[in-house]
């Protein structure tokens, strides 16, 4: 970069088009990849799981979704509605067909009708992210470039593309933070608290109130420290203002209730021990790997590759922009303090932290005096991030030669020829994008859209052939299909351990959890019984009753899941 700054910006695009061109190239550029990844995930294995269970088993009632045949109201029931209503009963009933390959292709299909419902959800949040901005930054460009910075993160590519709660809470969160921002910082008091009341009635029907940990708290935090550390009349709120905010406040707080209560009051009414679900839930260890206290901090490695955009905006924040630093801030740090941390409870704080990257950007560009060395190495670094992933990237995942590139057959995640041919591409674009100087502004964002969507799409196919990408129960499940097809599952474990439930999904049947005195119990009857049972690392062999013949085992992370059989009585 020369050491004179030019400041041209992203030319400013009709508002209409900020609303429907992002969302749509995002999606379509995004959408082909949704079914190359096998059901691997665990936490978006559940909720596809009891959405399938809603499709195929109760077409009529689904007030209180199932898992595993169990009613399911540790999480609230909207993520599971959405996705179920993506299933086609034509898709369910093929899962079951006798053919292989009939349902290994609805396998595929299942896929894509489960997941497209999160990407939508993850790119109508452009939309809103776009508009944050326009209140935050009071400023076009600097909103339109929020909205790439934000479908061109890493915590978009990772997660936007799953069918879990996350994605879909977090667009009603960033969709509750606009209206909170036009109250807040525009004085829209019952645009603004409707609105809001309306979006978090939403996110409290996806997660509970985990979105007012995400979007309430850091409003108000925001309008605390203002009216206490401002330094001129124009940022304070006008203390006699207080009254006309009640009714506005009450109003949102209704309609919050009105949407999320019916279903939590129905639940208390017919799920006998749901206190004990909820405060498990909410309160208890649930058996998983203890998260260290940091582990928020990943979010800026997944702002990448506008992770010192990012810290560049948050130093620069002033006046209404401290507002967006608060929305992305703020739930990290008070999320810390609940022991259950994982990085996709970061995603909804995505959409506010794009804010805050963009307003470093623009900042930059509309800086009076000459550059700095940070600033110029602020551009640089931005620059040879890109030239990592479009350019090193995918001529290392073309070599054997680094073990995480590689799948699970040890090949390389893609081809000499494919490698070679992305590098090339991608290494011309840079080379444009870097020789546009004028506009540096606009080419930045458009050579990161480029870079970004097309190694997303190049690696998606190598990463679905890892361990990681790989269903673990799908090998078992065939093999169950092949030997007894319409065989009762069952899953016996002497701590009431689950089998994953991707088990579940290829087999599309319930896996009923049994204690081992149950199982001692169960005879032959009508129709073949399978029970898995699971081997730690490190133990022997499980031992089932008499009569019950091995079928197969696979290895599941450093454990074994075994099946056996029961044959029906003759």
């Amino acid at each position: 970069m020369s050491s004179e700054p030019r400041r041209s910006l992203i030319p400013i695009p009709p508002r209409l088009l900020a609303w429907i061109i992002l969302p749509a190239l995002f999606f379509a550029a995004v959408a082909p990849t949704l079914s190359w990844l096998e059901f691997s995930g665990s936490v978006e294995n559940l909720n596809i799981a009891t959405a399938l269970e809603l499709r195929r088993d109760h077409p009529d009632n689904w007030l209180i979704p199932t898992l595993e045949g169990e009613a399911r109201i540790k999480k609230p029931p909207l993520t599971a509605w959405v996705t179920a209503l993506a299933i086609r009963p034509a898709t369910v009933a093929a899962l079951s067909d006798s053919d292989p390959a009939v349902r290994r292709a609805a396998a595929d299909r299942l896929a894509f009708e489960s997941r497209w419902p999160g990407l939508l959800a993850a790119c109508l949040m452009l939309v809103a992210v776009y508009e944050l901005a326009r209140v935050c930054a009071d400023d076009e460009p600097t909103a339109l470039l929020a909205a790439v910075v934000c479908g061109t993160s890493l915590m978009f590519l990772r997660f936007g593309r799953t069918a879990t709660i996350d994605v879909h809470l977090a667009l009603w969160v960033t969709l509750a933070n606009v209206f909170l921002a036009h109250a807040i910082l525009k004085n829209r008091r019952w645009l603004g608290c409707l609105g809001a009341g309306v979006a978090l009635g939403l996110a409290f029907l996806l997660k509970g109130p985990v979105g007012l940990v995400q979007s309430i708290v850091p409003a108000v935090a925001f309008v605390i420290i203002r009216r206490v550390y401002a330094n001129d009349d124009a940022d304070k709120p006008r203390s006699g203002d207080w009254p006309r905010w009640i009714a506005p406040i009450l109003t949102g707080l209704l309609l919050m209730i009105a949407i999320a209560a019916p279903w939590y009051l129905y639940v208390i009414r017919h799920v006998p021990d749901w206190r004990t679900v909820w405060t498990k839930e909410a309160l208890e260890n649930r058996g998983e790997r203890a998260s260290p206290f940091w582990a928020y901090l990943s979010f800026l490695p997944l702002m990448l590759p506008w992770v010192v955009s990012f810290m560049g905006g948050l130093i620069s924040a002033r006046r209404s922009m401290v507002l967006a630093a608060f929305l992305a801030v703020v739930p990290l740090v008070v999320m810390t303090f609940y022991t259950d941390r994982k990085e996709r409870y970061a995603y909804p704080m995505t959409g506010a932290g794009a804010v805050v990257a963009a307003w470093g950007v623009t900042t930059l560009a509309r800086k009076r005096d000459r550059w700095n060395g940070l600033d110029r190495a602020a551009v640089a670094q931005h620059w040879a991030i890109l030239v990592f992933f479009g350019v090193v990237l995918p001529a290392v995942a073309a070599t054997p030669w680094t073990p995480w590139l590689r799948t699970i057959t040890g090949d390389p995640w893609i081809s000499r020829a494919t490698g070679a041919g992305v590098t090339i591409a991608l290494g011309v674009v840079i080379a444009v994008g870097l020789s546009q100087r004028r506009h540096w502004v606009a080419s930045l964002a458009v050579t990161t859209v480029v870079v970004m969507l097309v190694i997303h799409a190049t690696l998606v196919p190598g990463y679905a052939k890892t361990e990681s990408g790989l269903s673990p129960m799908r090998p078992l499940a065939d093999a169950i299909w092949r030997t007894h097809p319409d065989a009762e599952m069952y899953n016996a474990h002497p701590r009431g351990k689950r089998a994953s439930v991707d088990l579940s999904i290829y087999l599309n049947r319930v896996t009923e959890l049994v204690t081992m005195d149950e199982l001692y119990r169960l005879h032959p009857g009508r129709r073949t019984k399978v029970v898995v049972m699971l081997q730690d690392k490190g133990q022997p062999e499980p031992t089932p009753p008499p009569g019950w013949k091995v079928i197969d085992h696979v290895p599941r992370d450093k454990d074994f899941w075994w099946a056996f059989a029961l044959e029906k009585e003759h």
